[in-house]
């Protein structure tokens, strides 16, 4: 099916009006012009309380519109002593701007994950946006699976 210029239009208006709408109806959507100055989260429980997942690398300050990784590590979270060898583990970045569940967006990269030794690299991350960004971590082992939050500032230019 084609789209026909006056669709198109339409559509092209209301993506350039998405964040004005969305003060107008309510949502407290801020758009971050100058970096976030707060402490990366370090650790986070899965929702369920399955996995405890420690980031154990992150730049400081996070680069603003350049690429960069980091590295986790999962646990289980009844015996947090040595990290899941071999975790399966999908990660997905955004920017809330105001809305308590979901991404408003995500980040303009697909990041590639790599397990080894029980550390997870995360490469390929990239915001191209200042202000506070969430890392999703999806995260599945032994039979269970959990998702866990982290917060994270950006950044220096």
């Amino acid at each position: 099916m084609r789209m026909s210029a006056v669709g198109f239009s339409v559509a092209l208006v209301f993506s350039m009006t998405l964040p004005a709408v969305a003060q107008m109806n309510g949502m407290n959507m801020p758009m971050p012009d100058k970096p976030a100055h707060f402490a990366a989260t370090r650790q986070a429980y899965t929702t369920n309380h399955a996995f405890l997942v420690k980031l154990i690398s992150v730049p400081n300050p996070i680069p603003y519109e350049k690429y960069f990784r980091l590295r986790l590590a999962v646990y289980d979270a009844g015996a947090p002593a040595q990290p899941i060898p071999n975790p399966k583990i999908a990660v997905v970045a955004g920017m809330r701007h105001g809305m308590k569940s979901g991404f408003m967006h995500g980040m303009e990269s697909a990041p590639k994950v790599t397990v080894r030794d029980g550390i997870v690299t995360v490469s390929g991350m990239y915001f191209h946006m200042m202000g506070p960004w969430t890392l999703q971590t999806d995260v599945s082992s032994r039979g269970k699976r959990g998702i866990a939050y982290f917060d994270l500032p950006c950044c220096a230019q």
